[in-house]
């Protein structure tokens, strides 16, 4: 009776062991956003919302008091453009989404009429964790 308390114990304990392994290496994958929200003169905004399968996603909040034209520029660390497009409208809000192996995206929110401009900068990073375990037979 002794032995089959043992083996019971020894199964349990290892079952925990192999659950507490799976969700460490779970929770280090997963995407650690901190303080994500980014204001510019209270009129600009960009907001991290998520990773997901190897996207980022984020926010752009503009409020544009005249309702005028204004260009949305993404570049990638190098300065190359990802995306450009220019939009109207008093209370712009929309979620834009960029590959994570970027790393890091330049958002720079543009109002042509005024000459001033918003610059933000977005950095992803990714990071796997794998735990090996040996164990005596």
């Amino acid at each position: 009776m002794k032995t089959i308390m043992l083996k019971a114990f020894s199964l349990v304990k290892k079952t925990a062991f192999i659950l507490l392994a799976v969700t460490v290496t779970v929770t280090s994958a997963s995407a650690k956003i901190s303080d994500s929200t980014y204001e510019d003169d209270e009129n600009a905004t960009v907001s991290c919302l998520k990773m997901e399968e190897g996207q980022v996603y984020f926010n752009v909040k503009f409020d544009n008091a005249d309702g005028g034209r204004f260009d949305i520029l993404v570049n990638d660390v190098t300065g190359d453009n990802l995306y450009r497009a220019t939009f109207t409208g008093k209370n712009f809000n929309k979620v834009f989404r960029a590959p994570v192996e970027n790393g890091k995206l330049v958002i720079i929110i543009r109002d042509s009429k005024e000459k001033t401009s918003h610059k933000f900068e977005l950095s992803t990073e990714s990071k796997m964790v794998q735990q090996i375990l040996v164990k005596r037979m």
